[in-house]
Parts: structure tokens; C-alpha cells; sequence
């Protein structure tokens, strides 16, 4: 098997038949399954999943597996790659879905041809699904070739686009964490570089109520036990910079947060950007620590503009 693309689903009975359609129709050469992990959802997502399986010509592609009871994101993901075949694995949630119809054949030949490389995504369209904010696009890093030294950046790709190597996957993946996502950009960081693609491959549906807009500041510090997996596995990365870009987004993408728990995510930003980027050349330190400085009194701006502080 060439390619397993895993879908996790959980009340996506208005979006997963899209989902599904777009790998269906993929223009791709190679084999490819569809591991479908449904979260016990009460809607009828399993209706349409199952009604799609059977009226559709490559139905027999879809594996289908509904969790009872219900084992949250992070688990059914690490499910859906325990159950994968392929030599690679495509990630894509249910409510999203592929926009390029030859992304598969475009991640799959660039693997095929760069062994230094362990996984590789692309662009994505942001489209908000009830509000009124303006579909964009997302990454930051469009047409780059990324070491494990970038990243910890933000803005890399959405899951929707990734395609990575299966064999960087490892069994003590943590999943008692909030963000698979950035463990799997870092596991892939262990194992080679990193490609984004210039080409728009998926779309990224947000919604007001989701997780990754209402996240509180104690479920965010669950990533922190990302750092001695990551660790473990690649001793590439600087712990200083791992533990940085952990605080960065403790301190940034925590929604309810008390201003002492801001100041102690902010201490620990300060504290370890100067280390992962010390020089012993005054100029370039004190540029590190008044940079660090703007970024904390940024973030704690918009904490007060978004009303974020409880």
C-alpha cells in the first residue's frame, strides 16, 4: 500500500461526505487506502460514510472503524495511524478537505525522489464556517525546505496538508496532550527536512466554538510532555528552543488565562528565547532580549483587546 489517508470524524455529518469525495477523486497512480476513525459521533455521520462506502466505485478504498465509547482527538488520530497500511500517511479531519486533486501524486513523487526529506505540506485555505471573517490562506512558509531548526515557527502548515514518511511514527507518541499536530511537525524534525509546497492543497474549516479557539491555559500545558518525546528521538533539537516555542503558545493561544499564568508562560518565553539565541556579542544579546520583550508586551496587548484575562 502506497498511501493511507486518515480521517478522524466526529459529528461531521455535514462535511464528511466532501471530505471523503476529495481523496476519492484524488488523480493519483499509486494505491492508496481510507482509514475513517469515527469518535462515537450521535450524529449520522456513520450513515453517510457508510451510505458513500457502498454506492461509490472506489467505496471498497474506505476502512471504517466507529470508537465505543468515544476516545478524543488526539487518540483517534494515533488510532487511525495504528491502523494505516501505506508506506506514506496523509492526515485529514472530517470536516475538512482536499482542494488540489493532485496533491497525493505531488506529495507522494517528491518523497519518492528525496530520501532526506521525512514529510512535506502545503498551503490551505481558511475558511471560516459561521462567521464573518474573509477566507485566507495560511501558511507562512510557502516554498521552503524546513530543518528541524525551523520548525518551531508558527504558521507552518495545517494538518489538513500533511504527508509524511509512516515509519518516523513511534508507539510512545504521547496523547495525553492538546496539539498532535505540532508533535507530529517535531517527530518529522527528528527524521529529515521538512518541504511546503507553494501549491493551496486543502482547506482548514474554522468554527467560533472549536477547541483551538476556547483552549484554557491548564489544557495547553499538556504539550509541554511533547518536549522529552521529541527529545528522545531527536537530539537535534536545543531542549532551550523546544521549551520556548512551548511557552510562545502557552502564552499566545491560551483563550482563558489569569495575568499571573500570562507573566509565568512569559518568564519562561524570556528565559529560554535568550537561551536557544545566547551570543556572548552584546549588540546581537541585547537585540534577543529586547525582541523577546516586544513579543511579550504584544501578546499581553492583545490578551486585554481580546479580553482574555479571567
Amino acid at each position: 500500500m502506497d498511501v493511507s489517508i486518515c480521517i478522524t470524524t466526529y459529528n461531521h455529518e455535514k462535511y464528511i461526505s466532501e471530505c471523503l469525495l476529495s481523496v476519492l477523486n484524488q488523480d493519483f497512480n499509486g494505491s492508496f487506502e481510507i482509514v475513517v476513525c469515527n469518535d462515537n459521533s450521535p450524529d449520522n455521520t456513520e450513515k453517510v460514510i457508510l451510505d458513500l462506502k457502498e454506492t461509490h466505485p472506489k467505496g471498497n478504498c474506505i476502512h471504517y472503524y466507529n470508537n465505543t465509547p468515544n476516545l478524543g482527538y488526539v487518540k483517534n488520530t494515533v488510532h487511525s495511524f495504528n491502523l494505516a497500511k501505506g508506506k506514506y500517511v496523509a492526515v485529514l479531519d472530517g470536516d475538512d478537505y482536499f482542494i488540489d486533486p493532485k496533491k497525493l501524486q505531488k506529495q507522494f513523487d517528491f518523497l519518492e525522489q528525496n530520501s532526506d526529506f521525512s514529510a512535506i505540506g502545503g498551503d490551505s485555505l481558511v475558511i471560516y464556517e459561521d462567521t464573518d471573517q474573509p477566507d485566507h490562506l495560511f501558511s507562512q512558509h510557502i516554498n521552503r525546505e524546513l530543518s528541524h531548526e525551523d520548525l518551531t515557527d508558527i504558521k507552518i502548515m495545517q494538518t489538513s496538508t500533511l504527508f509524511f514518511r509512516k515509519n518516523i511514527l513511534k508507539p510512545d507518541f504521547p496523547t495525553d496532550i492538546l496539539s498532535a499536530d505540532r508533535c507530529l511537525y517535531l517527530l518529522a524534525g527528528c527524521y529529515g527536512k521538512v518541504k511546503i509546497l507553494p501549491d493551496t492543497l486543502s482547506s482548514y474549516r474554522q468554527f467560533a466554538a472549536s477547541l483551538s479557539k476556547n483552549v484554557t491555559y491548564e489544557t495547553m500545558k499538556k504539550d509541554f510532555a511533547i518536549i522529552p518525546f521529541i527529545l528522545k528521538y531527536g537530539k537535534n533539537y536545543a531542549p532551550s528552543s523546544l521549551k520556548k516555542y512551548f511557552y510562545y503558545t502557552l502564552m499566545t493561544y491560551s483563550k482563558s488565562i489569569t495575568r499571573e499564568q500570562f507573566k509565568s508562560a512569559a518568564r519562561g518565553y524570556l528565559i529560554n528565547n535568550t537561551l536557544s539565541k545566547f551570543s556572548f556579542h552584546p549588540l546581537k544579546l541585547y537585540l534577543v532580549i529586547k525582541w523577546g520583550l516586544h513579543t511579550v508586551k504584544q501578546k499581553y496587548s492583545s490578551k486585554e483587546q481580546n479580553k482574555s484575562f479571567i
